[in-house]
C-alpha cells in the first residue's frame, strides 16, 4: 500500500481510489448509465416485438393468394396455347385469356375476403364502376384494333325491334331471377349474404348504384357480348357456342353471388347475347342489362331487404 493510502479506512480508500480514476473511465461510466436509461425508456422495436404485436392477416387471405396463383398459371397456360396452337394474334390471345380466365379468377379469389368483412357499399360501387369501365375500355380497344364495329355488335336497330328486344330480354332476365329464388332459399335461406349486403339502402347509395348499373350496361356488354364472342369466332364456327363460352366466363365474373348466382348470371349473359346473334346488334343487351340492374336495386332490392328484416335508411345525411 502506498503512503498516501496509509492510515485510511476501507471506505475512505475506495473513495480516494474513485477520485483518482482516469477521466476516460469516469466518462465511460456516465455514458453507460445514460445508455441504460435510454434503453429502459425506449420502446422495443426489434423484429420479434413487432411480429408479436402486429395483427394477424385475415384467414381468407391465404386462400385468396392461392386462388390468384392458380388464375395466373391458367391464364399463362391459355395464352401459350392460343399463341402456339391457333392463328390468334398475340394481343387477342392475351385479351381473350384475360376475359375468359384471369378476370373470373380475380373474382373467385376475392370471394373469401368478401365473406369475412362487412362491406361498405359506396366504396364497393365506386371500385366496381372503375373496374367495369376498364374492362369495357379494354374490350373496346382490342375490338376496334382487330375487328370491324359490326363484328362487335356496334350497329343500330330500328326503334320498333330495339324496344321489342329490350322488353323481351328484360322480362326474361327478371323471370330467370324469380325462378332461381327457391334455390337461393334452399341453400342460403334467401339471397346470398354478400348480395344482400350490396343492395343499396340510402338515397346516396342508390344514386351511386344507378351509375354502376349504367356502367355495367355498356362495359360488361362490350366485353362479353362484343369482343369475347367476336374473338372466339376466330376459333369456333358456331356463334351460339361462342356466346355460350362467353356467358360462362361472365358468370364466373360474378362469383360474389355464390354458386346459384354464377349459374343465374351465366344464363342471363347468354340471354343478353341472343339479340347479338339474331340481329347483329349489342344495343338491346346494353339497355336491358342496365334496366335489370336498376330494377334489382330500386324495385326488388327494398322488398328483398324488408323480407330479410334489414332496416332501410330513408336519409343519409345529405
Amino acid at each position: 500500500m502506498t503512503e498516501e493510502f496509509a492510515g485510511l479506512q476501507p471506505e475512505e480508500e475506495a473513495d480516494v481510489a474513485s477520485a483518482r480514476e482516469s477521466p476516460d473511465a469516469r466518462s465511460d461510466a456516465r455514458s453507460d448509465a445514460r445508455s441504460d436509461a435510454r434503453s429502459d425508456a425506449s420502446p422495443d422495436t426489434s423484429h420479434d416485438a413487432w411480429r408479436d404485436t402486429s395483427p394477424d392477416p385475415p384467414p381468407g387471405a391465404g386462400i385468396a393468394r392461392r386462388r390468384l396463383r392458380i388464375g395466373v398459371v391458367l391464364t399463362a397456360l391459355l395464352v401459350a396455347i392460343f399463341v402456339v396452337a391457333t392463328d390468334l394474334s398475340v394481343p387477342d390471345a392475351i385479351g381473350l385469356s384475360l376475359f375468359l380466365v384471369a378476370f373470373p379468377a380475380i373474382a373467385w379469389a376475392q370471394l373469401p375476403l368478401m365473406t369475412e368483412e362487412v362491406l361498405e357499399r359506396i366504396p364497393v360501387y365506386l371500385g366496381s364502376i372503375l373496374s367495369i369501365s376498364l374492362l369495357g375500355l379494354l374490350g373496346l380497344g382490342l375490338g376496334v384494333w382487330g375487328f370491324e364495329p359490326a363484328d362487335l355488335g356496334l350497329v343500330g336497330l330500328e326503334i320498333g325491334p330495339l324496344v321489342g328486344w329490350i322488353v323481351a330480354i328484360t322480362a326474361g332476365a327478371l323471370l330467370l331471377g324469380k325462378l332461381t329464388e327457391p334455390l337461393d332459399k334452399a341453400i342460403h335461406g334467401g339471397p346470398h349474404p354478400i348480395l344482400l349486403q350490396l343492395l343499396p339502402r340510402t338515397p346516396r347509395e342508390k344514386g351511386v348504384f344507378a351509375g354502376l348499373s349504367l356502367v355495367a350496361g355498356w362495359g360488361e356488354e362490350i366485353a362479353y357480348r362484343g369482343y369475347v364472342p367476336a374473338a372466339l369466332l376466330l376459333l369456333v364456327a358456331d356463334p351460339w357456342l361462342a356466346m355460350g363460352i362467353a356467358a360462362l366466363a361472365f358468370g364466373g365474373l360474378h362469383a360474389y353471388q355464390g354458386g346459384i348466382g354464377v349459374v343465374r348470371t351465366a344464363l342471363m349473359g347468354f340471354l343478353l347475347g341472343v339479340p347479338v346473334v339474331l340481329t347483329g346488334s349489342i344495343l338491346p343487351g346494353m339497355v336491358a342489362h342496365a334496366l335489370v340492374d336498376l330494377i334489382a336495386g330500386f324495385v326488388l332490392g327494398p322488398r328483398i331487404l324488408r323480407r330479410a328484416g334489414v332496416p332501410l335508411e330513408p336519409q343519409d345525411g345529405l
